[in-house]
């Protein structure tokens, strides 16, 4: 159960639950790889919500940007997840060559449902399974489940 984003920068998709049901399903694009601007991955928590704002920055060849967002939920220090009505398509492997400056960029409505879901202390979840450094700790349905013993006796 629980509220909760997933992100797989794999297939560039992110999932929202809410109470343990998958309530968003969407493309993003996420940090570019040739810039070198990845989405950090691990485990985060949303540290605040913002409506109707800039995002400034420095681009990878020196110059700025100041970008209009409606909706920003940051995770990892200036990343985070919001909307990019400049982009016109989400998901593929865009991120490869013209991917964010570390966001995950998400198709508006996704993020107006994202923001109103989220609070600040919600987890965010961001791997990378091309990444040798990846671990998957379980699969859903590769285990079996452990038969329990009622007259186990915890104490010995």
């Amino acid at each position: 159960g629980g509220n909760y984003v997933e992100i797989d920068l794999t297939s560039q998709h992110l999932w929202l639950y809410r109470d343990g049901e998958c309530i968003v399903s969407c493309g993003v694009v996420s940090g570019c790889v040739a810039d070198n601007t990845r989405t950090p991955t691990g485990n985060f928590t949303i540290f605040a919500k913002n409506r109707d704002r800039y995002l400034n920055g420095s681009n990878i060849d020196g110059s700025t940007y100041h970008t209009w967002v409606s909706y920003f939920m940051p995770f990892s220090g200036g990343c985070g997840i919001h909307d990019a009505t400049w982009r016109s398509s989400f998901g593929g492997d865009q991120y490869l060559y013209n991917g964010s400056h570390g966001c995950v960029n998400t198709p508006e409505e996704a993020a107006k449902t994202i923001y109103e879901t989220v609070s600040i202390g919600t987890a965010v979840i961001v791997y990378d399974l091309s990444d040798p450094e990846t671990v998957i700790v379980s699969q859903p349905g590769q285990y079996e489940d452990i038969p329990t013993d009622e007259n186990w006796d915890w104490d010995d």
